[in-house]
């Protein structure tokens, strides 16, 4: 299993080679999301460890935010992604790269772990609930039906 750090990191780069621009923090945390969807969807096994909250513009990562507050993000991260990690990534990046922050935000809007995250909350309210796993699973094989039937969700 990857750290969160490690693959945002790899993510951030491959970013900046495929499309020659950085890319915002907004992009990264729906994209780490689609990530560990993916990874679930592929392999079977979560890409890393660390919890989403559920914000009211979709999947948040703190780590992640962290690092959007430093002027050169992931700078300090040393280690690098397994090749079948960074094969997924890439997979990944393929599929959503060149889609706009506030589309993506908008099909995570879609997602049941971040509407089951939401609960209680108006849509205004920050919020920083954890997204349950399980229901990422749930989410994950939603869309493997989805794609095997020719009518993917995102």
């Amino acid at each position: 299993m990857e750290k969160a750090l490690t693959v945002a990191k790899a993510l951030y780069n491959m970013y900046k080679d495929m499309f020659d621009d950085h890319m915002d923090e907004m992009k990264m945390h729906k994209i780490m999301y689609f990530a560990q969807r993916e990874s679930i969807i592929v392999n079977g096994k979560f890409l890393f460890n660390e919890d989403f909250r559920g914000w009211k513009y979709g999947p948040v990562l703190l780590e992640i935010r962290q690092q959007y507050s430093k002027p050169t993000p992931f700078s300090s991260i040393t280690e690098n992604v397994s090749l079948e990690s960074r094969n997924l990534l890439k997979t990944v990046l393929k599929r959503y790269g060149s889609i706009s922050s506030w589309t993506l935000s908008n099909l995570s809007h879609a997602e049941i772990s971040w509407k089951l995250s939401r609960r209680g909350l108006d849509a205004s309210d920050p919020g920083c609930n954890i997204i349950s796993k399980d229901a990422i699973k749930l989410d994950a094989e939603r869309e493997s039906i989805a794609r095997k039937l020719g009518t993917s969700l995102t």
